[in-house]
């Protein structure tokens, strides 16, 4: 919210700097997050008055005029119409520099001599109106500078108001506030005006129809307004605030929403069928044009104000056009209420309209202020308007409302803030932030104004105390009592464990939205019934895109490549992702699941581009010993077998991932199409695992063996197998048959080709034999192998080459 230093000193002396102030306010618990000073950006412009006009004697389209400012008078051609003899304007004699660095010097026009310009609002950055002279006002002294005239200057504070403090959305309710930090008395605007013609009874009338959602509204007459542009000082604080001038009575109405915080609103009396006003709920699909032009449809629930036939206004949002002000305007009807927050909320958001009315009355309004608001605006109108105030106000108030008292104990203010506070100072501090305070001893009564909201309990009243008694002044100190440090959580240290680990392997962690769109399923060809597509729907998702929760997080990684691939980001040589997330699926009668798992994505080179580095690419076993090299930090011991092939998966470059008989996930390079789906030009390695699954398979301590104390003996065999034989179960095959005795079996070469027959392909393995006790003869080694080999042959059909 920006703030007006200067209207703020109108209401508290301020002996302060604009930075102190901006300081205390902070501390206090209203951040200013910005301060601008402002001030005229021109230079040599006078106030001056046109003591005579005519015409240029060379071209009629111009005017030559007379213009004194202040006992000298100069000679100055002028393009506008809209002056007449005796208009007080602002002059930019020789000399004088425009904004935008624009200097101006006497200069001929058309055979006459210039003497500077006449000046417009846009000319001077005062305003938008560029089609004529701006007009000041008479009182003005002639020859005075043009900035200190109009007191230009001014410091603006952009205040971020947190939502459970309505009432400092004003000026008023920000004086309050800095009266109570400062210490100085508060001076309330005075409200004057006569009331005249007939009583406001004969006039209109007001039906509360629903008085839960609007238990007071008020409302005044204005007869015979003149509407106008509003005077430049109006128009001038509207628009350092960045509100916008329309006229006279508009501006009137937004200038006393700023002061007091009250939203008003004003209705051409004249179109109100009925000259009445009721409040009620809107009935279904009723539709009003609201004032920036679009036609709304309502809904059941929302509250509208209505006259005797149908929608002016939605309520504590926006007027409607059919009963806007316009310049025919000669009779207002103003409004001044208080609604509900939570139903002014709802109807913002479901209209997709968001206004400074509704804003504010999200935030609670003053239900107590709405009749000293309307009469500030009336007095207001009366003044710029020439309007005649009827008599009387219809205020209609149904609240059922008790005040508020809670009880306050000095020793707990003591104990609470660490610090001794006199009781005078706390009874000082809350009587300036216009709380009631009686009683006496260690207890006092405060009773709570119905500006503030917020306060409810005991400690909000201490808070209060703090906050205007100074945080700073609160001494430092540590706990009496050394707390125990809590121990993280299992599964984050499982998460952090992770993380570790994949970045030590080269891959850097990527983190996606949890939010995904249903189309991802169709792009990875999934069968209607495959568990990927069951996934968790969000009942109000802020787009399709993000519909429902992730089921897998691949894809997201998947989409994480595509992005630097269509950037050709160099990074993209060597891309090496990971995600540890989690993912969620549907529980029947219960909330969803949701489970911790690890994603990894490899392409491009092995290694970064360098003149002695491999060019070879990343492969299917790249990503494979990071998976196992994980699971092995666990201790745990994968198994990659086959099944039912995954749809997203190369078929014949891809594996299950398991460990102890259990299913983790999945390991594979993506197929073409896939890839494509995603917009990738490569075609990525990926695998995914549930991660906590993996974690409960692991063991919590680690067994350490001793150093062999005795070599090993290496043998080693090349057996002829069919090619669809898988190489990790013959490794396990020939460990079971060796026993004890053998202590690792390796694969070390593949061969198909050249001596080979069709269908088949051989595999060579290392088997390395040892004894704990002893060191094993060849004659010993010799026979285990011969019995291994006879079992490969016998049991697997496997031929020794």
């Amino acid at each position: 919210m920006r703030v007006s230093l200067k209207w703020l000193q109108e209401f508290v002396e301020i002996p302060i700097t604009p930075e102190e102030l901006q300081e205390r306010l902070t501390m206090a618990g209203l951040e200013v997050e910005a301060l601008e000073v402002l001030a005229a950006d021109f230079q040599g412009v006078v106030v001056g008055r046109i003591r005579r006009i005519q015409g240029h004697p060379h071209d009629p389209k111009l005017l030559l005029c007379v213009v004194d400012v202040g006992g000298e008078q100069f000679s100055i051609v002028c393009g506008a119409h809209n002056i007449t003899e005796g208009d007080t304007v602002p002059v930019a004699l020789p000399g004088a520099t425009l904004p935008g660095g624009r200097r101006i010097e006497a200069t001929v026009i058309k055979g006459v001599l210039s003497q500077g310009m006449l000046c417009s609002e846009v000319e001077l950055s005062l305003g938008p109106d560029a089609l004529g002279i701006m007009t000041l006002p008479g009182t003005l002294v002639l020859g005075q500078n043009l900035q200190k005239a109009l007191d230009l200057e001014d410091v603006i504070f952009e205040v971020a108001v947190t939502p459970n403090r309505g009432d400092c959305l004003s000026h008023l309710g920000l004086v309050r506030e800095i009266a109570a930090l400062l210490g100085k008395p508060l001076r309330l605007p005075r409200i004057g005006f006569m009331e005249r013609g007939p009583s406001i009874e004969t006039l209109t009338s007001v039906e509360i129809l629903n008085p839960e959602l609007c238990p007071r509204y008020a409302a005044r007459v204005i007869l015979n307004v003149q509407i106008k542009p509003s005077p430049f000082w109006l128009k001038r604080r509207l628009q350092t605030l960045e509100v916008r001038a329309i006229n006279n009575v508009v501006d009137a109405t937004n200038y006393c929403m700023l002061e007091l915080g009250q939203p008003l609103h004003a209705f051409d009396y004249e179109k109100l069928d009925g000259r009445r006003i009721v409040v009620r709920g809107a009935k279904e699909g009723e539709r009003i044009i609201t004032l920036d032009g679009v036609e709304r449809t309502l809904a059941q629930g929302m509250l509208a104000i209505a006259d005797a036939s149908a929608p002016v206004a939605v309520a504590g949002v926006m007027g409607g056009t059919e009963s806007q002000v316009t310049t025919f305007t000669r009779t207002l009807l103003l409004e001044s209420a208080f609604f509900d927050p939570v139903s002014i909320r709802w109807t913002s958001k479901a209209l997709g309209l968001s206004t400074e009315a509704s804003y504010r009355f999200e935030r609670w309004v003053d239900p107590e202020g709405c009749v000293r608001a309307l009469d500030r605006v009336a007095a207001l109108i009366a003044e710029l308007a020439d309007g005649e105030v009827a008599r009387g106000v219809v205020d209609r108030d149904l609240r059922e409302m008790s005040p508020r008292t809670i009880p306050l104990r000095l020793r707990r203010v003591q104990r609470i803030l660490g610090t001794p506070v006199e009781t005078r100072q706390v009874r000082r501090i809350l009587k300036a932030l216009d709380l009631g305070v009686k009683g006496r001893g260690g207890t006092l009564e405060v009773s709570v104004p119905t500006f503030r909201k917020d306060l409810e309990r005991e400690i909000d009243l201490i808070e209060e105390v703090s906050r205007i008694w100074g945080f700073d002044r609160i001494p430092v100190s540590m706990p009496a009592v050394r707390p125990k440090p809590e121990a993280a959580p299992s599964s984050l240290k499982v998460e952090r464990r992770t993380k570790r680990l994949m970045a030590a392997a080269g891959f850097y962690e990527a983190v996606n939205f949890s939010f995904t769109g249903e189309e991802v399923f169709d792009t990875l060809r999934l069968a209607p019934e495959d568990p990927l597509r069951q996934a968790v729907r969000i009942r109000n998702p802020l787009s399709e895109e993000g519909a429902v929760l992730r089921t897998a997080l691949f894809p997201g990684l998947l989409r994480n490549v595509a992005f630097n691939e269509s950037r050709r980001m160099r990074a993209i040589r060597s891309a090496r992702l990971f995600e540890v997330g989690r993912i969620y699926h549907p529980e029947e009668g219960a909330l969803p699941k949701d489970i911790l798992h690890l994603a990894a994505v490899a392409v491009g080179s092995r290694e970064e581009p360098s003149w002695k580095g491999s060019k070879e690419e990343v492969d299917f076993y790249d990503l494979k010993g990071v998976l196992e090299a994980v699971a092995w930090d666990f201790g745990v011991l994968l198994m990659f077998q086959r099944g039912e092939p995954v749809s997203y998966y190369h078929p014949t470059r891809q594996a299950f991932v398991a460990a102890d008989g259990t299913l983790l996930g999945a390991i594979g390079q993506v197929r073409r199409e896939i890839a494509q789906g995603f917009g990738l030009e490569s075609l990525p390695f990926a695998f995914e695992i549930d991660l906590d699954l993996l974690a409960s398979l692991g063991k919590e301590g680690r067994t350490f063996m001793p150093l062999p104390r005795f070599p090993a003996v290496i043998r080693d065999v090349a057996l002829l197998v069919p090619e669809e034989a898988e190489a990790q179960r013959i490794q396990q095959f020939i460990q079971e048959a060796g026993g004890e005795l053998i202590e690792e079996v390796k694969v070390f070469d593949v061969y198909q080709g050249e001596g080979i027959p069709e269908g088949k392909k051989s595999l060579a393995f290392s088997i390395a034999f040892r004894a704990n006790d002893r060191t094993l003869t060849d004659e010993e080694a010799n026979a285990l192998h011969g019995q291994v080999l006879n079992r490969l042959q016998e049991e697997l059909g496997a031929t020794i080459r």
